[in-house]
């Protein structure tokens, strides 16, 4: 988070002054408030992102932003207010006590993460939740928390009374370092996060990801055609597991990576790390750029994009413009009648028995109306009689 430091003000003398400064404020372009907060943005079309936590979003055209994992968005007054952690008041004579200008790297100064968490020994809520809601094998989630890339710890949110468990994934570079993480919670808060219900919430450098090493992957120094240096991809660290318990036996040897969303950077990174390429964090995360840009490409390594099954993923895959290193897309099929799938939904479908059709709308019925309930118990018990 940015620090606030409060500038020299002068005290407002009616109603229709300080209405005005508000109306200042809230005039401030907002994707210069952002870089004048510190934020590094990504261009997403026309609009743009925090590459921190790509689910904040900015809409140029109405001068506004939208957190969607947070589920609150605002104009620049509010922004401010978020990354400042400071008050209304103290926001508004921020916009309007500075000068918003164009961008400067320097001017606040970009904090390294350092990570915070104290870890749950055991790990007994996480193995719980993984296995019985997520479906995942305790094979699979052991093989994470070996390579000590998944975690349970506890974590108090915005609007939390006390701390709840969380999933922790943590995304580690090539020397061992945190470089961030993404926390999943366990427990439901509707009331927090409408429409997901659970906390979900990134940390770090957005250009790295939760990276899992299957079998020994190839070097810069042995990788060939028929071994390449293979980096799978994916949007959230279930489906990583997912995946991983789908095709265990047919993976090979290669670099799995959780994006924590959609985000080419991730890849470009891992694919640094994994060639031993020298250089710093942003340069690194345009990797992919480099090589299509001024290299003649490298055969022996293979990306294969294995993003959600729905608009967002397949435009992901449609625009992400690499063509001199083998890109392979594979999307979980969709299953009919819905608009969207991933792999974690896949695995859930075939460990869990699907009910049939007119089983379901009993399930609706008995779930609507306890007293049908009872009546389809006691139905089934004199049946047996």
């Amino acid at each position: 988070m940015a620090n606030y430091v409060r500038p020299q003000t002068r005290q407002l003398s009616s109603h229709s002054e300080r209405k005005k400064l508000r109306e200042d404020a809230n005039n401030k372009n907002i994707i210069e408030v952002a870089q004048q907060l510190g934020m590094t943005l990504e261009r997403i079309g026309k609009d743009y992102q925090w590459k921190d936590h790509d689910s904040l979003k900015f809409d140029t055209r109405k001068n506004y932003f939208y957190w969607n994992a947070q589920g609150f968005g605002g104009g620049p007054i509010k922004l401010a207010q978020t990354i400042m952690e400071c008050s209304y008041g103290e926001a508004v004579r921020f916009l309007t006590g500075n000068e918003i200008s164009k961008f400067d790297k320097n001017l606040i100064p970009k904090k390294e993460f350092k990570y915070f968490l104290s870890e749950t020994p055991y790990a007994t809520e996480l193995k719980a939740f993984t296995s019985q809601k997520r479906q995942i094998s305790n094979e699979t989630i052991d093989f994470l928390i070996n390579q000590g890339v998944l975690a349970q710890s506890k974590y108090k949110d915005r609007g939390q009374e006390q701390p709840d468990p969380v999933i922790v994934f943590k995304n580690i570079d090539s020397n061992g370092e945190i470089k961030g993480m993404a926390l999943q919670g366990m427990i439901d808060h509707p009331d927090l996060y409408p429409g997901r219900d659970k906390l979900k919430k990134t940390f770090g450098n957005g250009s790295y990801g939760c990276v899992v090493k299957v079998g020994n992957p190839p070097t810069n120094k042995t990788m060939t055609l028929e071994h390449p240096l293979k980096i799978i991809a994916f949007e959230a660290g279930f489906d990583m597991m997912a995946y991983l318990d789908l095709f265990k036996e047919k993976i090979g040897d290669a670099y799995l990576v959780a994006m924590h969303g959609r985000k080419k950077s991730v890849i470009s990174t891992t694919l640094a790390n994994a060639l031993n390429v020298p250089g710093t964090d942003e340069g690194k995360a345009t990797m992919l750029d480099v090589i299509e840009n001024s290299t003649n490409g490298i055969d022996a390594v293979k990306i294969i994009l294995a993003v959600d099954n729905d608009e967002a993923g397949r435009k992901f895959v449609e625009d992400f413009g690499i063509t001199k290193v083998s890109v392979i897309p594979h999307l979980p099929k969709v299953t009919p009648g819905e608009k969207k799938s991933d792999w974690n939904e896949i695995l859930q479908r075939i460990k869990t028995p699907q009910k049939s059709p007119f089983e379901e709308r009993l399930k609706k019925a008995a779930e609507a109306r306890p007293d049908f309930a009872v009546r389809l118990r006691q139905a089934a018990a004199t049946k047996q009689k």
